[in-house]
């Protein structure tokens, strides 16, 4: 996070105050100790937006991976090495390992 000050001459300068974690969208303790009360508020909403970002980010990800998948299987069919294609396979193989296994979570919760 920046925080923009006037500098000698009075031109804007920009003082780094610390960072948001990526992991956890929290801030560091370096930046909630630069941080002065009346920008607490701000910086609130740039986690909420960073927040709002990721989200947005995966939906558009998951409704985009049928064409995706459609590019994907093109791609091996027609260019794709051996090894790649391996690799290709193995990470399909792996997530619907993972859907089959949410889903049977799912289903058992459901009972």
């Amino acid at each position: 996070m920046l925080r923009s000050i006037p500098d000698s001459s009075g031109a804007m300068k920009r003082e780094r105050l610390g960072l948001i974690a990526k992991g956890t969208l929290e801030p560091t303790p370096e930046l909630e100790a630069a941080v002065q009360p009346e920008e607490k508020e701000e910086l609130a909403k740039a986690i909420e937006m960073f927040r709002n970002a990721q989200g947005i980010q995966k939906r558009a990800a998951a409704l985009g991976f049928p064409e995706t998948m459609r590019i994907v299987v093109d791609y091996v069919q027609s260019e794709a090495s051996e090894s790649e294609k391996k690799i290709i396979i193995a990470a399909l193989m792996e997530g619907v390992r993972l859907i089959r296994k949410a889903a049977k979570q799912e289903a058992e919760q459901g009972i």
